[in-house]
């Protein structure tokens, strides 16, 4: 009981739960009975619940109708014969924080119409005298809140609710700014928020005055005996000014309480209290220079404490608790630290709260140093109990057999041996000092984790597993010490590795970890460890007794009393059933080293694999293996080969390296082989299997990592393998057997854009055997540069027939030894480009391995490039009726097409027939149209051009169409299939023209011959065209017919002109000139312009004429 009673009592340097606690100003509410009243509760939970930061700092506190304070102490009016009995009241705090309100508020259901008000307003007031009565004189501020159903009118427009509301302040003696009202119908939320800010008002005015109040007592203090008045006032006037959110003047008031303390002279019997109130005071000073963004002058703040605080250690018989109290001041610094990063502070990577956890810890570790000197020899509780009425205390820091005892008060010694008798068996059996330090690293750790400072991470986690093991929890501390050894092996601390080594050996062996104690064992022997050989000799033969299911001898540093409890443990793992342990030696450094590796990247299908394994030992005694073996993965499944399972051949003394061999068949072709690990078995009745991984980097020394490039030089003797340049290759493929199936493509390149192009595959079966099935598959290579090539790519095996999609796949069927089978198919390509082809033979054949019949698949590729070009290019010009080449044609008059076809073709073409066919705007003039290429052979830069006469009856904004000309070709001298290309004939302008001229003449004449020459003018307007029409004068030619004329054209008619033309010159003679002149009318359609344009472009200027002949000259037709 008494156990129980002390392991209960808060540790001498805990803070008190008042001092962490946020100061809120107190507000009391009265009046509300929010169990069994709904609006009361609604009222409520609106100031209580919710509590935002952007609230008021209130702390609202539920009080009944009979609810007491604590009672007021009598003033003092003067200090001259008072001596203060200790610095700082244990209940002063609390009292202000939670238990005397600086506001009370009266809640009361009254509006101002209410039928019984004057009833209902003595009642109001007798409840607010009742309160006033029992806070007993004290300065906290009433206030009054009427509950009222409607919303009242606007101040000053509600002439009763004023003259009611001063009447009820009256009555009650109540300031009328301290009458509020609170409809609770609507908008509840608001009304409260308004309600606490006022509330919060009169709480800070309540503090200013309680500050006043304690400040005023300063005139009648005096330095000689009242120093701890000087402290104790200063930090009330700090508190009341952070009750009152003033942190500014709290910190002011806080240093000069701390100043005051420090003047303090302190003796052993004063110590702890003067301390303890420093630690207060100097966290309060720290929390409020972070809250204001000052964390420089929080920190050296504390480094100014801790230094003045450093060496007053007190009575040396309890100097744990000078550790206590300095691990506290460290934790407490650390809290507030943490808490100020967590709301925005910035830290450094050299300053932030880790520093100082690390630090508490160091204390507390101290504190146990300490303890286990200064409390060894106690092993009783003094009666009757020193301690008793410890929680009572009135003042913090004092000791309960001595409270209220001045420092120049001689202390009783034999209540000082008991007393600080019973803290040291308390401070001995009550206190978990490994947990304190633990949970202290644990910090620390986590602080280092995250400002990545993993050396001093690393270090603090090697000192919290110390503390696991020195409470005896090894399980915890192996775990721990089981990650360092990971990352100092990684950075090849050798040193350090060896001590972790060693402690986890130990922790391995008193929790009886079969599974650890052999792998740390196997890493103990290995050649980085620093260990004496005799301390290796050891492991080694606690390794073997323990793979016999004997128990190890105990560890060199264990206990007699820890051995005793550790044989135990192993005598009971020895009885466990047959017991496999399995050690990944890809973690650890051991002693043992393999090398696995294909003996090359390639394996075909009809040959075997084989692996070599190189294994060496560095262990200082010989080890003795019972089977090796090998796994190998593939994309299906995974497989064990054994390598050896021979005794002698498994034996390894220190420093040997043998090379083992495996051979097996492989899987079917076109598997990737990976070596998955390599199994070595140790021990028969306790299976010990270590698994290497495939890689071959388990294991590594020290120099393997650091430097491979000097592996060359290292010495190795000549009767073994140099394992050190053995280099890897645990990965290799099994590729088909060499195919001897003949595959030919014939074909005649290039294809040609548009044409089915045969491809002929020829299949020969050179082969041993007979083929059964040989399957062939053409697929078409895509890129990422042109991912849609497979749709302008079209395949088929006959040309009359559907077409095959890709990729496609016919089957060969019973090839005998030396047939040979072909295959047509014809691919036409829509864009010009390149067809990357590749063409596979499969099948399957017997073979005979190790007089097994193995059924084996073979694989025969083929590439084949194609590239697909354009036959011709076709160009299509416009010319008029004069052979001048033209941009534009108007309506109704004949203009001819042209196209040219350019052949582009490496190899001739033979045109087997064109045709034009017009759109809808175009007509032919000639009845029929028929191929002036017809039976043409281009070939390669050859034009073959032919011409249509071609009229459009309509004139259009918009270019038009022509249509579409059609070339029907093939390769000459081939029986191929073929080609119909169709070209879009380029569009022309049409404009419109109000008439037409057309000249029809002989295409020669005779000199001094007569020949007749039409003129035909069309009227193309639905109006009557007058022209004036003159004949100039040739001296090349004598004309008959109107010189001068005026013509009338009616809409939509004809009107021709003859003329006999007598040749007087011969040669190509420029015809007489007709001129057509447009009467001027307002409304004419036509003008002079437009009319010499259409005569240009129109009549032909010359005529070619023949000399006279010799013999009579052939009759020419003359015009009537």
């Amino acid at each position: 009981m008494k156990t129980e009673q002390m392991a209960s009592s808060p540790d001498v340097a805990d803070f008190p739960p008042e001092l962490y606690a946020k100061p809120l100003a107190l507000v009391g509410l009265t009046g509300l009975d929010a169990l069994n009243n709904a609006v009361h509760r609604a009222i409520w939970d609106a100031f209580s619940n919710n509590r935002r930061p952007d609230r008021a700092p209130v702390q609202f506190k539920l009080l009944s109708a009979s609810h007491e304070f604590p009672p007021m102490k009598p003033k003092r009016n003067s200090y001259d014969w008072y001596i203060p009995k200790g610095i700082l009241k244990r209940n002063w705090m609390n009292k202000h924080l939670n238990e005397l309100p600086a506001v009370v508020v009266v809640f009361y259901e009254l509006d101002w119409d209410d039928p019984h008000w004057n009833e209902k307003r003595i009642e109001c007031s007798s409840r607010v005298q009742s309160m006033r009565v029992a806070l007993d004189g004290r300065n906290t501020r009433l206030a009054v809140v009427l509950i009222q159903q409607t919303v009242s009118l606007p101040t000053g427009e509600d002439v009763l609710a004023a003259e009611r509301a001063a009447a009820l302040c009256t009555s009650c003696e109540l300031n009328p700014k301290s009458l509020f009202v609170l409809p609770h119908e609507d908008h509840l939320h608001g009304y409260t928020i308004r309600l606490e800010n006022a509330f919060y008002d009169l709480a800070q005015a309540y503090y200013h005055h309680e500050a006043r109040n304690v400040k005023g007592h300063r005139e009648q203090l005096n330095k000689t005996t009242h120093q701890y008045l000087f402290v104790r006032h200063q930090f009330k006037v700090g508190f009341l000014n952070e009750l009152k959110q003033d942190n500014h003047t709290a910190q002011k008031h806080y240093s000069q309480a701390y100043s005051n303390l420090l003047e303090v002279r302190v003796v052993d019997t004063n110590a702890l209290e003067v301390k303890t109130v420093a630690g207060f005071i100097n966290y309060k000073l720290c929390k409020i220079m972070f809250q204001q963004n000052l964390p420089r002058d929080a920190i050296n703040q504390f480094r100014k404490h801790t230094e003045l605080f450093r060496s007053c250690l007190g009575a040396k018989d309890l100097a744990f608790e000078h550790h206590a109290w300095m691990s506290k001041q460290f934790c407490a610094f650390g809290e507030i630290f943490e808490e100020a990063i967590r709301l925005g502070l910035p830290a450094l990577q050299t300053q932030h709260p880790g520093f100082y956890y690390q630090q508490a810890a160091q204390h507390a570790t101290d504190r146990k140093v300490s303890c286990e000197e200064l409390c060894k020899h106690v092993e009783t509780y003094p009666e009757p109990d020193p301690l008793s009425g410890e929680s009572s205390l009135e003042f913090y820091g004092q000791r309960p057999w001595r409270p209220g005892k001045l420092s120049a008060e001689p202390p009783d010694p034999s209540k000082e041996k008991q007393g600080v008798q019973a803290l040291q068996y308390r401070e001995k059996n009550t206190v978990n000092h490994s947990m304190l330090i633990i949970g202290l690293l644990s910090s620390a750790i986590s602080q280092f984790k995250t400002y990545r400072c993993p050396k001093m991470r690393r270090q603090l986690v090697v000192q919290m597993a110390d503390e696991y093991y020195s409470s005896q929890d090894y399980g915890k501390a192996l775990t721990l010490l089981s990650h360092m050894l990971w990352d100092y092996r990684s950075e090849k601390w050798w040193l350090l590795l060896t001590n972790i080594l060693t402690r986890a050996l130990n922790c391995a062996y008193l929790s009886a970890n079969v599974q650890d104690y052999i792998t740390l064992s196997l890493e103990a022997l290995a050649a980085t460890t620093q260990l004496p050989l005799p301390e290796k000799i050891r492991i080694h033969n606690n390794l073997e007794k323990l793979l016999k299911k004997l128990p190890p001898d105990p560890e060199p540093n264990v206990t007699p009393e820890e051995g005793l409890r550790a044989k135990d443990l192993w005598s009971k793992a020895s009885r466990a059933e047959l017991l496999t342990v399995t050690v990944e030696m890809n973690s650890i450094t051991s002693c043992i080293e393999s090398r696995a590796r294909f003996t090359k990247s390639k394996y075909q299908a009809d040959e075997n694999v084989v692996i070599e394994v190189f294994i060496r030992s560095c262990c200082p005694q010989p080890l003795q293996f019972s089977k090796l073996s090998v796994t190998v993965n593939n994309p299906s499944y995974s497989s064990e080969f054994a390598v050896c399972d021979e005794g002698p051949s498994l034996l390894f003394t220190c420093g040997e390296v043998k090379r083992f061999a495996c051979k097996f068949l492989p899987p079917d072709g076109g598997r990737d082989l990976q070596i998955g690990s390599l199994l070595l078995q140790l021990g028969t009745e306790r299976c010990t299997i270590l698994r290497f991984t495939g890689s071959g980097n388990d294991g590594g020394t020290a120099c393997d990592a650091v430097c491979p490039e000097l592996q060359h030089f290292r010495p190795s003797p000549v009767s073994m393998p140099d394992f050190d340049n053995i280099r890897s290759l645990t990965s290799a493929v099994i590729v088909p057997r060499d195919s001897k199936l003949d595959v030919t493509v014939i074909h005649d390149e290039p294809a040609l854009l548009g044409e089915w192009y045969p491809i002929k595959i020829v299949v020969n079966n050179t082969e041993e055997q007979k083929l059964n099935v040989v399957g062939i598959d053409v697929m078409l290579q895509t890129s990422t540069d042109d991912a849609s090539i497979e749709q302008a790519t079209q395949m088929c095996d006959n040309v009359a027939g559907e077409l095959l999609s890709l990729p496609i796949h016919f089957e060969l069927r019973n090839m005998e030894k030396g047939a040979t089978e072909e295959k047509v198919l014809y691919m036409r390509g829509h864009r010009t480009g390149h067809r990357n082809f590749t063409i596979n033979a499969s099948y399957s054949l017997t073979l005979f391995r190790d007089s097994t019949p193995v059924e084996n698949s073979c694989l025969k590729e083929v590439s084949l490039t194609l590239p697909i070009v354009k036959p011709f290019d076709v160009n299509a010009k416009f010319f008029s009726m004069k052979f001048e080449p033209v941009t534009k044609t108007f309506a109704k008059e004949p203009f001819l097409i042209m196209p040219h076809v350019n052949c582009s073709s490496p190899c001739p073409l033979e045109i087997v027939d064109s045709s034009l066919e017009l759109s809808q705007q175009a007509s032919s003039v000639d009845a029929t149209m028929k191929s002036q290429l017809r039976s043409v052979c281009l070939k390669d830069g050859e034009i073959g051009a032919e011409a249509y006469c071609v009229c459009i009856n309509q004139a259009a904004e918009q270019p038009v169409a022509l249509g579409v000309y059609t070339l029907q070709w093939k390769r000459k001298g081939s029986n191929s299939q073929v080609t119909s290309s169709s070209i879009m004939m380029p569009t022309i302008r049409v404009e419109a023209s109000p008439l037409a001229v057309e000249m029809r003449l002989p295409a020669h004449g005779w000199v001094r011959t007569p020949m007749a020459v039409s003129y035909l003018i069309r009227n193309h307007t639905e109006l009557l065209l007058e022209l004036d029409l003159s004949m100039e004068a040739s001296e090349a030619f004598m004309f008959a017919g109107h010189k001068q004329l005026q013509l009338r054209i009616l809409p939509d008619s004809i009107r021709t002109l003859d003329y006999n033309l007598y040749p007087l010159l011969s040669g190509l003679v420029a015809l007489p000139r007709l001129k057509l002149t447009p009467v001027e009318r307002s409304d004419s359609p036509v003008h002079q312009s437009l009319l010499s344009e259409l005569l240009e472009r129109s009549l032909p200027s010359h005529v070619y004429v023949m000399p006279q002949a010799k013999k009579a000259a052939t009759s020419v037709a003359v015009a009537s």
